[in-house]
């Protein structure tokens, strides 16, 4: 049983959401059959879109079917593969038929990939499951396997597993200590000791707290810890002096020749995966670019973790659009705690929300106002309003996930 897409797509009115649909071969999807016409046609909706199909044998209206994306005689197909399941158990007729295990984890995994509306392959199915069942949390598992695919990442193991440790709640402050406690532990070899050393430099900080001393500092741990080490090698001498490698540089050293305790070991392969993530997070995707950092920060008696995302558009010729962009701060600090910053810039008009813990925010900030909203000026900037509120930590989750970028500005879901 198959539907077939008709060469021309069906007649609509201007202004209709309804578009001819792209598809890649072998892909599966849940699709529902939204009204039926003269001449075996029929408009199916399937991820967010509605489109003009050809029936090769009847179906009902209002039904919900799994399809499979097909090459026949130089025209792509759709076959019905089998009626969409109800009560919740999506994909529990479709495992079979992907001759794949009826277990939880791959039950799951197909029930959410429909419930986000986002196609699949067989090969997608059998390699995220397997996957899946060696990550502690299914549910953090299940999102970055929809958003490895929803993103068009490759489908392998070293992407997921860098995906997911982007994500993940240990704070990169953390897990660099770890990693010095386990090399303390090891024989001291020269390259334990470079890390060590390294290490010991990026616990090293500013003496105040001040906007000119935090930009610094994100600057320095960035080439520090090698977040973008491999463009670099693009541009710089490859055979530099190995005292000035970055951190991930002398991390992967450390792992391809076995080096330190298996403690170790452990640690510099949790702290790669997560650079790896967030390298990956920062690739150019069309038109919209994002880039999230996590970066350890080191004052005078406090050592803290800042998320930094950045989202924003690129014009026709690839160059940042400065004139809309949105850039979230989170930081844990010594006295205000947790805190939220997040600057959205539309047209070059500015507004900044700030989010804490910290009672009487509002009033400490404001005789600093008049300085930001000159030195806004200054770079061709408006300040439109500073806004506060209340931290809310079950928010901060949702405000850092992935943005959404309109032509009039940049906004996330929060």
């Amino acid at each position: 049983m198959q539907i077939f897409l008709g060469k021309q797509p069906f007649s609509i009115d201007a202004g209709s959401n309804i578009r001819t649909f792209a598809f890649q071969t072998g892909q599966i999807f849940s699709g529902a059959i939204q009204k039926l016409f003269p001449n075996d046609t029929a408009l199916v909706q399937a991820g967010g879109r509605t489109f003009a199909a050809k029936l090769e044998v009847p179906l009902e209206a209002g039904k919900n079917y799994w399809f499979q994306t097909v090459l026949a005689d130089g025209e792509v197909q759709l076959k019905m593969l089998s009626e969409a399941d109800a009560n919740g158990m999506a994909g529990k007729a479709l495992l079979p038929q992907m001759q794949l295990p009826p277990g939880k984890t791959f039950q799951s995994l197909v029930s959410y990939l429909a419930e986000q509306e986002i196609p699949f392959t067989k090969n997608d199915i059998a390699a995220i499951g397997a996957w899946l069942k060696h990550v502690p949390d299914l549910a953090n598992g299940l999102e970055t396997a929809a958003f490895m695919l929803q993103e068009g990442f490759p489908v392998s193991e070293g992407v997921f597993t860098s995906l997911l440790a982007a994500g993940q709640n240990i704070p990169a402050d953390q897990l660099l200590n770890r990693l010095q406690q386990a090399l303390k532990q090891g024989e001291q070899t020269p390259e334990t000791r470079q890390l060590l050393a390294l290490i010991g430099e990026l616990g090293t900080g500013s003496e105040q707290v001040t906007g000119e001393a935090l930009r610094r500092q994100i600057k320095e741990k960035i080439q520090k810890m090698g977040l973008f080490y491999e463009a670099g090698l693009l541009h710089e001498d490859k055979a530099a002096d190995k005292d000035g490698l970055p951190l991930k540089a002398l991390l992967v050293d450390l792992l391809q020749k076995g080096g330190g305790t298996k403690a170790a070991r452990d640690a510099a392969d949790e702290i790669v995966q997560k650079l790896n993530g967030q390298q990956l997070l920062a690739l150019p995707g069309g038109v919209v670019q994002h880039i999230w950092m996590e970066i350890p920060l080191s004052f005078a008696h406090f050592q803290t973790n800042a998320v930094v995302q950045w989202s924003g558009r690129r014009k026709n010729g690839g160059k940042i659009d400065s004139n809309y962009c949105k850039i979230i701060f989170y930081l844990n600090l010594q006295f205000m705690k947790e805190t939220l910053v997040e600057m959205n810039v539309q047209n070059r008009i500015v507004s900044i929300r700030i989010s804490s813990l910290k009672k009487g925010l509002q009033e400490a900030v404001k005789p600093f106002l008049p300085a930001l909203k000159e030195g806004l000026s200054k770079t061709g900037y408006t300040l439109s309003d500073v806004r506060f509120g209340e931290f809310q930590p079950d928010a901060v989750r949702a405000t850092l996930s992935r943005p959404e970028v309109s032509g009039k500005g940049v906004d996330l879901r929060i």
